[in-house]
């Protein structure tokens, strides 16, 4: 029995040693054979040198597989060809062509390159990689260059406008008399659309279409709405009142009448708006130009500085008469001047004797002035339609205390042929000038 269990140790310990071998060899083998599946693997995804992956094109033209000398060839190569190619712009039914490298829009070869890039990986599988150039633009320039190429398709805006002539003589007539509104003096210019193409446009349409390989681009022509040159005169289209006036030659009241005209030349009264001769002219003082001359201060002729305008106040007063437009305020003068049309007068005084006048159109109504050596004349522009004004001035009733006399005078409007309103002026003159 002693035996048998020796014998079956010595079996035991001969197997045991036997194994210590086998547990080595695996120990060796198993990362071997992981070592050279990974390099398997990293010689079927990873490439000896980089190159751009299969697939990719830039504008159209195939680089995949390039290394980065023969990609930055092709980019300055075929790519560039294809970006800078000429290129078909067609406006409407015409037709030019451009080169957009000479409008400032080129291929920047190196950000593309750095955009496409290259690498050592073996992508499985690899799918389409359209890619689009990177470009320097020129903005400023390539405007500038596609506006002058675009210029045979622009047509300049033409805005509308209104011009007013400086007024002729008319009227001039003491007596009664009549007016009719007229086109006379006025030229009303229609605007014209312009039309064109907008080059900023146009260029963000070029820079498109040269990424994408394109060789046309289609521009459409816009128009140009035209402008108002003179939007305070919208409406304006006839001479609606005039009158002139008379005085002698050079003497210094001439002066403050030129004066007060240069002034009120243009002056706009807006529709239902109001008009005060002393604010628009202001005060007559010598730093405005004015100069002293002979004027009825208190009954008596004194001189005073801007002496005489009461010619030009009279000749306005007259003027929006026989436009038919309301006189909110005014006054003749206390002793009566035979070179005006009796109780058809305005005076004039800072702060004290004023002419307000109300435009009750729908249209603006502007005052334009002319002066001569011996005249001044005042026309006021508007629209009125059909009006005519009659005036009608009755006979001198002398005054039973003193000189002097007193008048009365009536204004009838007509409007479109039919009766529209009257006003009647009386007034009673203290004495004569």
């Amino acid at each position: 029995m002693i035996n048998d269990v020796r014998s079956g140790m010595i079996k035991a310990m001969t197997t045991y040693g036997r194994s210590r071998p086998a547990r080595r060899w695996v120990l060796i083998a198993v990362p071997a054979a992981v070592l050279l599946i990974l390099a398997g693997l990293a010689a079927a995804l990873i490439r000896p040198a980089p190159e751009v992956p299969a697939g990719t094109s830039v504008a159209g033209v195939p680089v995949g597989g390039l290394d980065d000398r023969e990609l930055r060839a092709a980019i300055d190569g075929p790519v560039r060809e294809r970006v800078e190619q000429t290129v078909r712009v067609q406006v409407a039914s015409s037709q030019i062509e451009v080169r957009p490298a000479e409008l400032g829009i080129r291929l920047d070869t190196a950000a593309t390159a750095d955009s496409v890039g290259v690498t050592r990986m073996r992508l499985p599988r690899p799918g389409r990689r359209e890619l689009a150039p990177v470009l320097s633009v020129d903005t400023a320039a390539a405007r500038s260059a596609l506006d002058e190429r675009l210029r045979q398709f622009r047509q300049g805006v033409r805005n509308g406008s209104v011009r007013l002539a400086a007024p002729g003589v008319l009227l001039d007539v003491k007596e009664d008399a009549s007016f009719t509104a007229a086109r006379t003096g006025v030229t009303v210019e229609a605007g014209r659309a312009g039309r064109g193409v907008d080059a900023a446009a146009g260029v963000d349409a070029l820079v498109e279409a040269v990424k994408a390989g394109r060789d046309t681009v289609r521009l459409e022509i816009t128009e140009v709405a035209p402008g108002n040159d003179t939007p305070k005169l919208a409406g304006v289209d006839q001479l609606i009142g005039t009158f002139t006036t008379y005085h002698p030659c050079c003497a210094p009241r001439v002066t403050n009448i030129h004066r007060i005209a240069q002034l009120i030349d243009g002056s706009v009264i807006a529709p239902g708006g109001t008009f005060s001769l002393n604010d628009a002219a202001g005060e007559r003082t010598r730093a405005k130009g004015f100069v002293a001359a002979p004027a009825i201060v208190d009954g008596a002729l004194q001189d005073q500085v801007g002496g005489g305008v009461s010619q030009f106040s009279t000749t306005l007063f007259n003027a929006a008469w026989f436009a038919g437009l309301d006189i909110v305020e005014h006054q003749p003068h206390s002793l009566y001047i035979p070179r005006y049309p009796p109780g058809r007068e305005a005076t004039l005084d800072w702060r004290a004797i004023d002419q307000v006048i109300r435009n009750d159109t729908r249209a603006p109504a502007v005052i334009r002035v002319s002066t001569t050596g011996t005249s001044v004349t005042v026309g006021i522009y508007g629209h009125t339609g059909d009006r005519e004004v009659s005036s009608v001035t009755g006979p001198r009733q002398p005054r039973v205390n003193g000189p002097g006399f007193s008048v009365e005078v009536r204004r009838t409007v007509r409007q479109d042929g039919a009766a529209a309103g009257g006003k009647t002026l009386r007034w009673t003159y203290t004495g004569l000038d």
